[in-house]
């Protein structure tokens, strides 16, 4: 619980630590902000980690001046892209070497029959839909590496989505920064920001639910 609360008061105080991180850091900022987008899901159990929302937190700096548009569209996806790639690998190995014995303890069952369902239904698209769904993000890639998905279609699809997801959180950041109500309530969009792709998926669970509970289904 305190590693919860710690991440919570961290997350509400993100755009000050950013501004700190910029000031002492310099230039390094952004090499940490990179460093986080790629670490959520190249390491499959770092899920928790909130890069959309850093990514967005960062341009609305952008906005003000403090840090720049541009590397932050072009490093973010990378990183991403890079991240996913990692994921997809250890799947591979897992596949490979391991017969998938050496997943760790951290990635549920339940997670990954999620994903795999999602594949039987969406196929590779579900590699671009992975990543704006926060529960998914972080099993597909391994999911499709255990799979046996080709490296070059994978590769293809990973990079299909997160052009999209970095501009979206990119871009977004940047715009609403530049605008002075969303300067003055900075926590306030950002929480809203960070709840709304969970909001989404909860939204879809209730309505999967409630189609099933449909008299002939």
């Amino acid at each position: 619980m305190d590693g919860f609360a710690d991440a919570w008061q961290m997350l509400l105080r993100l755009d000050v630590l950013l501004d700190q991180a910029t000031a002492h850091l310099g230039a390094w900022t952004y090499a940490a902000i990179f460093l986080t987008v790629f670490v959520e899901t190249g390491f499959v159990v770092t899920g928790i980690l909130p890069s959309g929302t850093l990514l967005f937190a960062a341009a609305a700096l952008a906005a003000r001046g403090n840090l720049a548009f541009w590397p932050l569209l072009a490093g973010g996806t990378a990183a991403a892209f890079c991240g996913d790639q990692l994921n997809f690998a250890w799947g591979v190995l897992a596949r490979r070497s391991l017969a998938g014995r050496g997943l760790p303890r951290a990635v549920k069952a339940a997670q990954l029959d999620a994903a795999r369902r999602a594949f039987d239904k969406y196929g590779p698209m579900t590699i671009v839909l992975a990543r704006f769904v926060p529960m998914l993000r972080s099993v597909a890639p391994l999911a499709a590496g255990l799979a046996g998905m080709p490296g070059r279609t994978f590769a293809a699809y990973n990079l299909c989505g997160k052009l999209p997801w970095t501009a979206l959180h990119v871009c977004g950041g940047y715009f609403l920064g530049r605008i002075p109500w969303f300067a003055k309530h900075f926590t306030a969009v950002l929480l809203a920001a960070a709840l709304f792709p969970f909001a989404i998926a909860v939204a879809r669970t209730l309505v999967l639910r409630l189609a099933a509970k449909r008299p002939g289904r």
